[in-house]
């Protein structure tokens, strides 16, 4: 702003100098422009400025590559400003845990008028959008007011989810007896009462309870529980670097991508599971057995920061012990830690899916575990089979 103040000081002495000089009528009157176009620009400048409000709005959530456009919504009581507005956009992710800021000008036409803010979705994370302040400045730029905003904005950008099918080559453990009971559905195990509900024609006549149905003066029944099997686990490991090993963003992005289409496509094959991630120094096991759980596990890993050390999700598996929970582990990962890998490969069934920048196929094996490569550029451009 002090640059075209000076310019316009520059101005008005040139003219008066000009008029001091000179013979026409032009170069004094010009000087009074001058002089006065400042006192009614900051007038209208000022005025517009009385009480401004200020809004963010946009989409709550959408995927990775989706387009999505922030709007920045700027309403004046009585007149709008006849200069530009500079704001500056800050968007923390809260998953990779980096920070971007952009600074743009705005042009006011209207009363009320929208702007429109690009955001990148080429990764995924929950993101807070921030406005602190803005700054006005009237038509000749010789005025500015800096405004204090407390605008705010929370969005999530979830994982790309491509079309996945796993092609078992042995039986997995669906929902099926086990010792873990699920407490919202009923079953069949009548050493675990789920609820009591009235009769419904067709109830086996076993489930029937005598004794309350005889003080209520109508048939009750017994909801049993349902005993389920929650022997797999998706292991995701999102990182930067994997001990010496660094990775780009895009790949750590990838693991992402990969490991909730793979969680998707075991529920569509009615395989219920655990997707666990690293949190606070330890693994977190979420259950995933619905479409609701599974949305569920979604929006409590768009919260989670992505670890410093991606060895540090195997190593955490193995003090932990978790191993004794689980028969099969699925290991998603953007590279591999061999000497964690053998040592659970002994302890539990494992295979590793390693994000890569290759052929989908298979990179290793042995007796105790296998590694599965899936190329980077294929994730969300192809459907996928992957042979188990």
């Amino acid at each position: 702003m002090k640059k075209y103040r000076s310019i316009y000081l520059v101005v008005i002495i040139a003219v008066l100098f000009s008029g001091l000089w000179g013979a026409g009528r032009v170069a004094p009157i010009l000087f009074m422009v001058l002089l006065l176009l400042p006192v009614f620009t900051g007038a209208w400048f000022y005025l517009s400025l009385t009480d401004v409000s200020f809004s963010l709005t946009g989409e709550r959530s959408l995927s990775c590559g989706q387009p999505m456009k922030l709007k920045l919504g700027i309403q004046y009581a009585f007149l709008r400003p006849a200069g530009n507005i500079k704001t500056e956009v800050t968007c923390e992710n809260l998953v990779f845990g980096n920070l971007e800021s952009a600074v743009y000008i705005l042009k006011p036409y209207r009363q009320q008028q929208d702007y429109e803010i690009p955001m990148d979705t080429s990764v995924c994370g929950k993101r807070i959008v921030r406005i602190r302040e803005i700054v006005c400045y009237d038509l000749l730029c010789l005025f500015c007011r800096r405004i204090p905003v407390e605008a705010e904005f929370i969005c999530t950008v979830y994982p790309y989810e491509t079309q996945m099918y796993i092609s078992f080559q042995r039986h997995m453990e669906r929902e099926q007896p086990g010792d873990i009971y699920d407490g919202r559905k009923s079953g069949t195990d009548v050493s675990e009462v789920f609820g009591l509900r009235e009769y419904r024609e067709g109830d086996p006549l076993q489930s029937i309870h005598w004794k309350l149905s005889g003080k209520m003066q109508q048939l009750i029944v017994r909801e049993f529980g349902r005993p389920v099997n929650y022997h797999t686990l998706i292991l995701l490991a999102p990182a930067f670097c994997y001990g010496d090993e660094r990775v780009s963003e895009q790949i750590v992005n990838a693991v992402f991508d990969l490991g909730v289409s793979f969680c998707h496509a075991l529920l569509n094959q009615n395989i219920a599971h655990f997707t666990g991630y690293f949190l606070g120094g330890e693994i977190c096991c979420v259950p995933v057995d619905s479409l609701h759980s599974y949305e569920d596990m979604l929006l409590k890993l768009m919260n989670v920061p992505i670890q410093k050390n991606g060895n540090d999700t195997m190593v955490s598996f193995l003090d932990q012990q978790l191993y004794k929970q689980f028969t099969k582990v699925f290991y998603v990962t953007g590279a591999v830690n061999e000497a964690a890998t053998q040592n659970l490969s002994v302890l539990s069934e494992l295979t590793i899916l390693q994000i890569t920048d290759g052929a989908l196929g298979y990179l290793a094996g042995s007796d105790g575990y296998e590694v599965i490569g899936v190329p980077i550029d294929k994730i969300r451009n192809s459907e996928h089979v992957i042979p188990l």
